[in-house]
């Protein structure tokens, strides 16, 4: 009976002690388990910006002066603007991945890339396969004839006329359904369009009036008419559905267009 009692007794003693054990060290514990937390949640933080990287941008560098490749690297207003809005967003910079125009939309959604940037209009067509962000710039299709054509003043007189435009642009859709009478020359490359016209291969040229302001500004062979054909918006083209991206692409352009580093690269390559 005495040894029962005596294993009895030291039971007790051993849970007065344990309980006395938990008090404030449970406290502690608590405290040190929050701490963990707090720094492991930092530490994800941290690793997933460091993650971020590069924003892997497609873009036809053909399209001075938006895109375009001069001394082995890719540079225009476009390049600079979407690098400006990658790094406001929190990536490195923009990575430039050079793909045909006509190809684009299917390289983004095959995931080649992560969005569009190359002077692409924001179209209802467009939009029934890709989404856009919110326009970063204005546009609007014209027309570029040589110097000293007086034959062409507006769009009604391409009625009958040889007329380049690039291969998946705005330009193509926009005579087929509005001048099925023009003969159209459609080439791979916004060079192309200006060289046909140079070397009279064809009576004009119909692209965006941004470009082909600056070109016919650079060249001194060609002039833009007065009369554009349509008013349109440039935005960057993203995958259905992603509407984490198209915000922060939003929210960045914003951002840039609040504190003039917009304005700077705008003026830069347009003023």
């Amino acid at each position: 009976m005495r040894r029962q009692m005596s294993v009895m007794m030291a039971v007790m003693m051993t849970g007065i002690t344990l309980a006395g054990c938990s008090g404030k060290p449970e406290s502690t514990a608590a405290t040190t388990t929050a701490a963990a937390a707090t720094e492991t949640a930092a530490v994800a933080e941290t690793t997933a910006a460091a993650a971020k990287g590069m924003l892997k941008v497609g873009s036809d560098c053909t399209f001075a002066p938006f895109e375009y490749e001069e001394n082995g690297a890719y540079t225009g207003f476009d390049i600079e603007l979407v690098d400006a809005v990658a790094k406001e967003m929190g990536y490195d910079g923009a990575e430039i991945v050079n793909t045909e125009f006509k190809g684009l939309i299917p390289g983004l959604n095959s995931n080649k890339f992560d969005l569009i940037a190359s002077a692409m209009y924001i179209t209802d067509e467009r939009k029934e396969t890709i989404d856009f962000s919110d326009s970063y710039f204005p546009g609007g299709l014209s027309i570029m004839v040589l110097k000293d054509n007086a034959d062409i003043t507006g769009p009604d007189d391409l009625k009958g006329k040889s007329v380049a435009v690039q291969v998946g642009t705005k330009s193509v859709t926009y005579l087929e359904e509005n001048y099925p009478d023009v003969t159209r020359v459609e080439v791979e490359q916004n060079s192309e369009m200006f060289l046909q016209l140079e070397t009279g291969k064809v009576d004009a040229v119909v692209t965006g009036r941004p470009a082909a302001m600056v070109y016919a500004k650079e060249s001194g062979k060609v002039k833009v008419l007065d009369t554009g054909l349509t008013d349109e918006l440039y935005g960057y083209g993203i995958r259905k559905g992603d509407t984490e991206l198209a915000d922060g692409l939003n929210t960045a352009l914003k951002a840039l267009k609040d504190n003039g580093t917009y304005d700077e690269i705008k003026a830069k390559w347009f003023e």
